[in-house]
């Protein structure tokens, strides 16, 4: 028989002859089960005179696990492909990173689709939803593309977390993702869980500091929370609305100052934005955020040197931070000030050197200074205990005792920038490793993908 879906259009269905019934390892080929085989490429049929090889019968279950879950013989198919091809599962998710890196969206997402289907664990949901998360991001002007997509990935996380339960990564994967679309309630909902379950110690501290940065912004007022969601939303006004009463009873709590001058700048009211941070700062507050912001009301004031300090103080209290170094990297860059330009990139790419605008400031800056930059400047800083101990090491040609070790960092974020805007991939913007990952970096989100 043939089969009415759309995607498996190109599939025919056959019985093996009983001779072909045999064991591979504890799965038994059952010749009463109709098995698909899939068409020759840029063929409708099969002819009599064909020989039908494994390779189409396997090609055609993988077609099946990817688009018919409820299919009568879905769980034999699966069985099928797992005894034949023990490495399915490892291959095709090498195969679906390569062709999500070359672009090639739709056969990505059968393959990744497939992959979740044929071993259903967390990274393989967090795989596809990332997929689902860039081609939103495709959608530049946030319409029914990009609303679509942005579903899926809701949808396949959900699925996750409904089928393994209170999963680690997939509470962060949708923590992140809500944080991302500005659903703060919701997401410290996720997290929350997160932090019950967790087990990565860098990663519970990464959650515990974004969860310390949404309380200390919104100070659990539900005044300051209900402003949030309004800048987040687009309703500026609306927020001012809600701040002016709140300001007025609270006037040393910096968080409603810095809301405040965040809906003032997003409105264009650069001056008086600038007083609303200048404020936090006054009542204490010295962290990164206000520093940015304050660096583009300065811009809009066409005083560049003004922001550039500003920005050279948020990288001293938040030297890892992408979209700091990114900035100031530019307005160097933007000055020709090439010396000064390397150094922020050589920060960054420090930082994450897959990331897409670091790499994008990278191609402009030797474009524009006929420079060329090798490979990453690691800053390394050596005691004179260490130096002598090298050099008594040399003179007896001996070599010190070494154990080689990763080192892993995560940065707290909370991006409000909006002139050099990242794209979210995620949301990852993060390339996928060949190793397994369960870090959950910058989510969209900010996702990983995740290498079986």
């Amino acid at each position: 028989m043939t089969t009415s879906n759309e995607n498996l259009k190109d599939l025919l269905f056959i019985n093996l002859p009983p001779s072909m019934e045999r064991d591979i390892n504890d799965f038994h080929i059952d010749s009463s089960i109709e098995i698909p085989v899939q068409f020759p490429d840029g063929k409708q049929k099969i002819d009599s005179s064909t020989e039908i090889s494994i390779e189409q019968i396997i090609a055609g279950m993988l077609k099946i696990i990817a688009y018919d879950t409820k299919h009568p013989h879905f769980d034999y198919y699966r069985k099928f492909v797992l005894a034949s091809q023990p490495d399915a599962v490892k291959e095709l998710n090498i195969a679906a990173i390569s062709k999500e890196k070359n672009n090639s969206l739709d056969f990505a997402e059968e393959l990744f689709l497939t992959v979740n289907h044929l071993e259903p664990i967390s990274a393989t949901f967090i795989n596809l939803a990332t997929l689902y998360s860039k081609r939103a991001t495709e959608d530049t002007t946030k319409g029914t593309s990009y609303d679509f997509y942005q579903q899926k990935v809701l949808n396949t996380l959900t699925e996750g977390l409904e089928l393994l339960g209170e999963d680690e990564n997939l509470l962060s994967e949708l923590g992140f993702f809500h944080m991302y679309q500005g659903n703060i309630e919701i997401a410290k909902t996720y997290l929350d869980r997160y932090l019950e379950v967790g087990t990565d110690t860098d990663k519970r501290k990464h959650v515990q500091n974004i969860m310390a940065d949404i309380n200390n912004k919104l100070n659990d007022d539900k005044s300051l929370m209900q402003a949030y969601d309004e800048i987040q939303m687009n309703n500026e006004e609306k927020a001012l609305s809600l701040l002016a009463p709140y300001l007025t009873q609270n006037p040393k709590v910096w968080n409603g100052w810095f809301l405040k001058g965040w809906a003032l700048r997003r409105l264009e009211n650069f001056e008086e934005a600038e007083k609303a941070f200048l404020t936090c700062l006054s009542l204490g507050e010295t962290n990164s955020d206000i520093y940015n912001e304050l660096a583009l009301c300065s811009l809009e004031a066409h005083n560049t040197e003004l922001a550039k300090n500003y920005l050279n103080t948020a990288i001293d209290l938040d030297g890892e931070n992408l979209t700091l170094l990114s900035n100031l990297a530019y307005l160097h860059l933007k000055d020709q000030e090439w010396d000064e330009a390397r150094e922020f990139l050589e920060m960054a790419r420090n930082v994450d050197g897959n990331d897409p605008v670091i790499l994008k400031l990278m191609e402009d800056y030797q474009a524009a200074s006929g420079d060329t930059l090798s490979a990453p400047i690691v800053q390394e800083f050596v005691d004179t205990a260490t130096l002598k101990e090298k050099e008594r090491l040399k003179a007896k040609n001996e070599k010190p005792f070494h154990i080689p070790g990763k080192e892993d960092s995560d940065d707290v974020e909370v991006d409000f920038e909006e002139a050099l805007e990242e794209e979210h991939a995620c949301s990852c913007g993060h390339d996928h490793g060949d190793e397994p990952c369960d870090c959950g970096d910058d989510c969209s989100c900010g996702h990983h993908h995740h290498e079986e």
